[in-house]
């Protein structure tokens, strides 16, 4: 399972837009740590222009893929090293980080099929937060991960 994860997510970095005019230094909005503004967002559609057809098309149907697997395989690490209780909640956490990265790809197709910028600022306010609540989560279950590999390591 975590080759297929680990699979999934090389296959988005590659086949995503690998210029956008120096705009961000990942040529993806899911990348992005940091939150970004709906000025940032036109930037970069406007700079990623030519290249955003393999976003639409490659990229975003993968990122449906890749947050399942990632899940099912945290919930099966989990199950594995945690005790019973522990692998519920971080499996629950784990199944909330791909509703939180599904709406959020749904946010940033919003914005790639209007790459003129013509939408709201909100939009990208809110598919900016949700990047940035993504990651957050993806540490916090890693991190988790992490701990319980380390004790299970000392036992």
């Amino acid at each position: 399972m975590a080759g297929a994860a680990l699979a999934a997510f090389a296959l988005m970095a590659l086949a995503g837009p690998m210029s956008c005019g120096g705009v961000w230094w990942s040529c993806s909005f899911d990348a992005r740590i940091l939150p970004y503004g709906a000025d940032a967002a036109r930037d970069y559609l406007a700079a990623a222009r030519p290249a955003l057809w393999r976003y639409l098309w490659i990229v975003q149907p993968l990122d449906l893929v890749f947050p399942a697997v990632l899940c099912l395989w945290l919930r099966e690490a989990f199950a594995r090293l945690a005790s019973e209780r522990q692998a519920r909640r971080l499996g629950r956490l784990a199944a909330f980080e791909v509703g939180v990265d599904y709406l959020e790809n749904a946010l940033v197709r919003a914005m790639l099929k209007r790459p003129d910028g013509d939408f709201p600022d909100i939009l990208a306010n809110a598919a900016s937060a949700l990047t940035t609540l993504k990651w957050l989560l993806i540490a916090v279950l890693f991190g988790a991960l992490l701990g319980l590999w380390r004790k299970r390591r000392r036992v």
